[in-house]
């Protein structure tokens, strides 16, 4: 997958520290050969960037997809604190990922 079909993550995350460091990772992380153990770091990265923006920056969440998303009709019926947390990192990863990749979780 080429780094050139990605969002460009909007100015909030640059301007964070912490989202800028890991926004910075996710390029060798996600170019690494398939065979290199440090491919397994992009998946911990998306998470933790995901939770981080879901945590710190909830005003910048994108609203929940309204183009038949299997993962928002699912979180939409569900009322588990829990589950409005993984919702709304699931919104944060189309900031920073194509849509599919960012759908997966």
């Amino acid at each position: 997958m080429s780094l050139d079909d990605w969002p460009v993550p909007p100015p909030f995350m640059w301007a964070c520290e912490q989202c800028a460091e890991l926004l910075w990772l996710f390029e060798p992380a996600y170019t690494a050969d398939k065979a290199d153990p440090g491919r397994d770091h992009a998946a911990r990265l998306q998470v933790t960037l995901s939770r981080h923006v879901a945590e710190d920056h909830p005003s910048e969440l994108p609203a929940p997809h309204t183009d038949d998303c299997a993962q928002c009709e699912h979180y939409a019926s569900q009322a588990d604190a829990r589950d409005a947390a993984l919702w709304a990192e699931h919104r944060a990863r189309g900031l920073f990922l194509p849509p599919l990749s960012a759908r997966l979780m």
